[in-house]
């Protein structure tokens, strides 16, 4: 299934989630930065392996929202999520969640997060 040809321009929020409590930080992703890591998806492979379940507590993955559309990176895999949908594609490297990651102003988290999670 590929649903990444619904996929269009929009204005795009990235989110990390390391908090319990309170809300998670939140950026405007800039179009440079979105057009990168939909190139991203585009290229990388099917993830047929099981999704891993990000701890209740700490890091857990990172997601980029545009309109209906959501990616949530965590652990070497992107799942596209577009209503209903999913698709997930494999981060071997990272590439994806280490670019949204890089995407957040500087200082809106812990630098140390991606330097000890990722």
């Amino acid at each position: 299934m590929d649903i990444s040809n619904s996929v269009k321009d929009s204005h795009c929020i990235g989110s990390i989630n390391i908090f319990s409590g309170r809300p998670n930080p939140t950026w405007d992703i800039d179009d440079s930065a979105v057009r990168r890591l939909r190139e991203l998806w585009t290229s990388m492979d099917p993830y047929h392996e099981r999704l891993l379940k990000p701890p209740p507590l700490g890091y857990g993955g990172c997601l980029m929202r545009c309109n209906d559309e959501e990616w949530f990176a965590y652990s070497g895999a992107v799942t596209l999520k577009i209503n209903e949908k999913r698709e997930s594609r494999s981060d071997k490297d990272r590439r994806f969640e280490k670019l949204l990651l890089n995407s957040a102003p500087t200082g809106l988290f812990p630098s140390s997060i991606i330097e000890n999670e990722i």
